[in-house]
């Protein structure tokens, strides 16, 4: 009785001891064997806050929502590659052959860019071990429930929303890993890899007929209508999910289209579609 009276104590302040709130002299005149389940109740009640780590946990990475104060907080980054027919052309590969795959990016790759703006664009550090660092400009869905081995016309209920981002990229070091036949975590998996602008919750934002621009500098790199996917965002989340389960949380960028190419320092980097907020960033000298 007196361990489930602290559990709604508990609950009422859970940033303080039990013992600086009630002091356990109960426990007194409880056999040592029952008085040591009980202590053990009221540690699994005090919960992960207090006992399940030995580090200080990192903070969880989240991208702002448009007109909203909370934020969408990042479990993981799926991201689509060679997912319109041009780039896979530019890239080496024959689409008719090699449809889309997917690789990934650490939760903590992705740069809430929202409060960024052509006026004052936030800086954004040029990764070391590269001298070829490309932009891939990108459409971005998040994921809002859980779902697995979904049917396209199923998967588009999991879609939260939709953003504009960067998948940046480690031109030299992926070249350098196809050769060999290695991963691409180092080319693709980077810190500050997934600049992405503000969501825009789904029921906000028509996809039919927009397109997607890059500019750097202000000039136009790339450019496509969203609709020259190979494969839509339902089917993106379908495929996915009959390899992984996906959770809110889930972000995935759907791939870039043509006219891919570097970046250097000082340069400005903004992304478009119409209906979404841009993703503008500085790479810093």
């Amino acid at each position: 009785r007196e361990a489930c009276n602290y559990k709604h104590t508990h609950k009422q302040a859970n940033k303080q001891t039990f013992a600086s709130r009630r002091p356990l002299t109960f426990l007194t005149a409880v056999p040592e064997i029952e008085r040591g389940l009980i202590l053990l109740f009221i540690q699994q009640l005090q919960g992960h806050r207090d006992m399940a780590y030995v580090l200080e946990p990192p903070p969880t990475p989240t991208l702002a929502v448009q007109g909203d104060e909370k934020t969408f907080p990042v479990r993981r980054i799926y991201c689509v590659g060679r997912n319109y027919w041009e780039h896979a052309i530019e890239m080496g590969a024959e689409p008719e052959k090699e449809p889309p795959f997917f690789f990934h990016k650490p939760s903590d790759a992705a740069v809430d860019c929202s409060r960024s703006s052509l006026e004052a664009p936030m800086d954004l550090p040029y990764p070391p071990k590269t001298e070829n660092l490309h932009f891939e400009g990108e459409l971005v869905i998040a994921i809002g429930q859980t779902g697995k081995d979904l049917t396209p016309e199923a998967a588009g209920a999991l879609i939260w929303g939709y953003g504009v981002g960067v998948d940046l990229t480690r031109r030299d070091l992926q070249n350098e890993a196809k050769q060999m036949k290695r991963p691409w975590c180092t080319s693709k998996g980077f810190d500050y890899s997934g600049p992405v602008g503000a969501l825009v919750p789904a029921q906000n934002f028509d996809i039919s007929g927009k397109n997607i621009e890059l500019k750097v500098n202000g000039e136009r790199k790339q450019f496509s209508e969203l609709s020259k996917m190979i494969w839509n965002c339902n089917e993106i989340v379908a495929h996915i999910s009959s390899f992984h389960t996906m959770q809110p949380g889930d972000i995935i960028f759907t791939g870039t289209p043509a006219g891919v190419g570097a970046l250097k320092p000082g340069d400005v980097c903004e992304v478009l579609v119409e209906g979404l907020p841009s993703c503008v960033f500085k790479m810093a000298k």
